[in-house]
C-alpha cells in the first residue's frame, strides 16, 4: 500500500529524504532492540540466581530456626526478633535512577546499628540474625530487578513494535509511492516527448 501523494518532483525529493531517515532510523532501532536483548538475558540469568541464592538462605534460616525452636521458647525468640527490629532500624525508601535508558524507582535498604553485635549469648541466634540481614538485602535486590526486568521487557516490546512498523509498513510504503511517483514522472515525459514530437511534425508539414 503506496502513500497518498501528489506524483510530482518535490514530493518525490522529500519521499527520498523521508526514506533515508526511515532506514537510518530502523537501523539505530534495531541495534538498540538486540542490545536491550542482550541486557535482557543477562537480567533473567541475574535474577534466576538470586531466587536460587533466596530459596537456599530460607531453607539455612528454616532449619537453624526449627533446633532454636526445641530449647527457646516463643517468647524468648519473639523477644529476640524485636530486638533485632530495633537494633538496626531497618527502612526502605524509593530511589530515582537509571538503568538502561529507563528511569525507574529503586527501593534502598537502610538499616544502622544501634547496639553491639552480640545479641544473645545464644551462638545459633546470633547466626540466624545475620542470615536474616541477608535475606532483607537479597529480597530488596530480588524485588528491584524483577521490576526492571519487567520494565525492560515492555521497552523491548515497543522498541520491536517500532522495528517492525519501520521494516514491514513504513519503509515499503515509501518505497512504493517513490516507485509510482517515478513512473508517473516518466509517463508524463513519455507524454510530453510525443506531444512535442507531434508538434514539431506539424510545424515541418506548415
Amino acid at each position: 500500500m503506496q502513500i497518498k501523494i501528489s506524483p510530482n518532483r518535490m514530493n518525490l525529493l522529500k519521499l527520498r529524504k523521508r526514506l533515508r531517515f526511515a532506514i537510518r532510523g530502523h537501523k539505530l532501532l534495531k541495534d538498540k532492540q538486540e542490545q536491550l536483548s542482550k541486557e535482557f538475558n543477562s537480567l533473567i540469568v541475574s535474577l534466576i540466581q538470586l531466587r536460587r541464592k533466596l530459596d537456599s538462605l530460607f531453607q539455612e534460616v528454616y532449619i537453624y530456626l526449627k533446633e532454636i525452636f526445641k530449647y527457646k521458647s516463643d517468647n524468648t525468640i519473639e523477644s529476640f526478633f524485636d530486638l533485632l527490629k530495633n537494633y538496626y532500624n531497618i527502612e526502605t525508601k524509593f530511589v530515582s535512577t537509571s538503568k538502561f535508558n529507563i528511569k525507574y524507582n529503586e527501593i534502598k535498604l537502610e538499616y544502622k546499628p544501634l547496639a553491639p553485635t552480640i545479641f544473645d549469648s545464644d551462638p545459633y541466634l546470633n547466626y540466624v540474625a545475620t542470615k536474616i540481614l541477608e535475606l532483607y538485602e537479597l529480597t530488596i535486590q530480588l524485588v528491584n530487578t524483577e521490576f526492571l526486568c519487567e520494565l525492560l521487557a515492555k521497552e523491548l516490546q515497543r522498541t520491536r513494535r517500532r522495528v517492525n512498523a519501520l521494516e514491514y509498513v513504513l519503509i515499503p510504503q515509501i518505497k512504493e509511492s517513490i516507485k509510482f511517483i517515478i513512473n508517473k514522472l516518466n509517463e508524463f515525459e513519455r507524454t510530453n516527448i510525443t506531444q512535442l514530437m507531434h508538434i514539431k511534425q506539424k510545424l515541418v508539414r506548415s
